[in-house]
């Protein structure tokens, strides 16, 4: 007979498995999409979208598993129609011809590992490149990412960035990834045409 806290137990080690194997997937390490997982996932939510949980700890623990991997699978949908036309790379941008000032500055990857933040709020495109590289040279270094995920880190980030452009008054922040001795770091700097100033790690 089904237990549904040992059932409501599953989903969500599954929930952090289908979200880690999407991860690698959309960043390339791994070939196909993880349907396997995904299919155990759904037939396990399947059990209870009909049948009432009596236990109202654990019903709302289900309804809170299920909305959040409704919300990642809007998400891996949309990222997953990116990669498959094209558009989920980390793109080189061209740099504009010397003496051709920008009139902002542009809100891109200019390399992967490199991200200039304007309004991270709008760029959710760059900030999801940034986190798969960050997670990516942290896993060629040996460092742990088992709780890393987009959603901390991209909201980290944007916050940090926001708090930047607020003290230094700047148009935009310069966010890179650094390795060095086997430590991956995020480095941040206010970002101002004609003038650099050093800033702080997020």
């Amino acid at each position: 007979m089904a237990s549904p806290e040992r059932d409501i137990a599953q989903i969500e080690v599954l929930l952090r498995q289908l979200s880690r194997e999407y991860d690698l997937y959309l960043c390339g390490q791994q070939r196909i999409p993880p349907e396997k997982t995904e299919k155990e996932l759904q037939a396990l939510v399947g059990i209870y979208a009909s049948r009432p949980i009596q236990n109202s700890t654990l019903s709302f623990r289900y309804n809170s598993l299920v909305a959040r991997y409704n919300a990642l699978k809007t998400v891996w949908s949309r990222r997953t129609r990116e990669r498959e036309e094209g558009r989920g790379g980390l793109a080189r941008v061209p740099r504009p011809p010397a003496g051709d000032k920008p009139t902002a500055p542009p809100a891109h990857s200019r390399r992967p590992g490199e991200y200039l933040a304007s309004e991270p709020q709008h760029e959710q495109r760059h900030l999801t490149q940034f986190y798969e590289t960050y997670r990516k040279l942290r896993e060629q270094a040996g460092e742990s990412v088992g709780k890393l995920t987009p959603e901390a880190f991209q909201k980290a980030l944007a916050d940090r960035i926001a708090q930047i452009k607020r003290e230094q008054r700047c148009p935009a922040v310069l966010v890179r990834v650094v390795s060095e001795n086997g430590k991956t770091r995020i480095v941040a700097k206010p970002f101002r045409r004609g003038a650099h100033k050093e800033g702080a790690e997020p």
